[in-house]
């Protein structure tokens, strides 16, 4: 899972962008990869400041409630709207650490917008290919409309979903104790890396 992560987040720190209106699936992809770009690229942020502008990024662009949704699967209908909340933000804070000690593996990869297909006028992934070292690596970005704004809520890597992987981590934690006790672990071990 962290090559995959690393992939990712080697794509979104790399992939060229312009200035544009976010308003369709690519645009909200360029929009989130200049806004992170400027993150990565801004040696005189400090660290902490690095983390909190991701955070914002992350907010901004990721639909944490459908990304949440996926991971949790079957037990987000079981969970109270208060654990909801409370695991969409331990898991925006999951995604910036992630996202924030790999800052430092920025390089510059070449990455190619290929194509965007949108289903039912809701649904939309952006298909891209990141060229590291010579090699095409495909990665697709999927995106959820709600009112009349696109974001991401998955990435795919050469089949592998960023957030299958974390369902997949989280479930043992889920059976055994459902959203609380998988909630407290997670606040824990955000806890012990601060």
């Amino acid at each position: 899972m962290k090559k995959v992560i690393l992939l990712l987040v080697t794509l979104i720190f790399t992939a060229s962008s312009s200035a544009a209106d976010p308003n369709t699936p690519t645009e909200r992809v360029k929009a989130a990869v200049d806004d992170i770009l400027a993150i990565a690229q801004d040696n005189a942020l400090p660290s902490e400041q690095k983390y909190e502008n991701l955070g914002v990024a992350i907010k901004s662009h990721v639909d944490l409630q459908a990304a949440s949704q996926r991971v949790i699967a079957k037990h987000w209908r079981k969970a109270t709207k208060e654990q909801k909340i409370e695991f969409m933000g331990l898991f925006r804070q999951v995604l910036t650490n992630t996202y924030g000690k790999l800052l430092e593996t920025y390089t510059n990869e070449e990455v190619r917008f290929e194509n965007e297909k949108i289903k039912k006028e809701k649904y939309a992934s952006v298909d891209t290919i990141v060229i590291s070292g010579g090699k095409e690596i495909p990665v697709t970005y999927q995106l959820l409309k709600r009112g009349d704004n696109w974001k991401i809520y998955d990435f795919v890597a050469e089949g592998i979903s960023l957030v299958r992987s974390y369902s997949t981590d989280y479930q043992s934690v889920l059976r055994k104790g459902g959203i609380e006790s998988l909630n407290k672990q997670l606040a824990d071990k955000l806890a012990a890396t601060e």
